[in-house]
């Protein structure tokens, strides 16, 4: 600073409308990152389940498997993998798109645990 000089203004504080939104945004993004990320690993465990189990549980002697399922293994591991590119892609996105992008992620991933886990 120099003399007869003003000092600089404080910087304005973020407001509370900004930084509600900012918080929400971040729970979608965490929200969508966390159903894509579960569905992807449980698609996983499914492939190694739909490969591995009919074998070993005959071979046990526990009596013929057929394991989970082809289409709901595919249907899991198509699910996390676009949700997860999603997720990678999203960071340079305007907010409306992220909003967007964030919620088909989510509404899939419920949707595919409706399908697939319930009775």
């Amino acid at each position: 600073m120099t003399p007869g000089r003003l000092p600089d203004p404080e910087p304005a504080a973020a407001a509370p409308d900004r930084v509600r939104d900012a918080f929400g945004i971040r729970f979608l993004d965490g929200l969508a990152g966390l159903l894509a990320a579960g569905i992807l690993l449980v698609g996983v465990l499914l492939l190694v389940s739909a490969l591995i189990a009919p074998g070993l549980l005959a071979a046990a002697g526990l009596g013929p498997a057929d394991g989970p399922g082809w289409d709901r293994v595919l249907a899991h591991l198509g699910v996390g993998v676009a949700g997860e590119l999603v997720v990678r892609l999203r960071r340079g996105w305007p907010v409306p798109v992220r909003i967007g992008a964030d919620s088909a992620v989510t509404v899939a991933a419920l949707a595919l645990i409706w399908w697939a886990w319930m009775p």
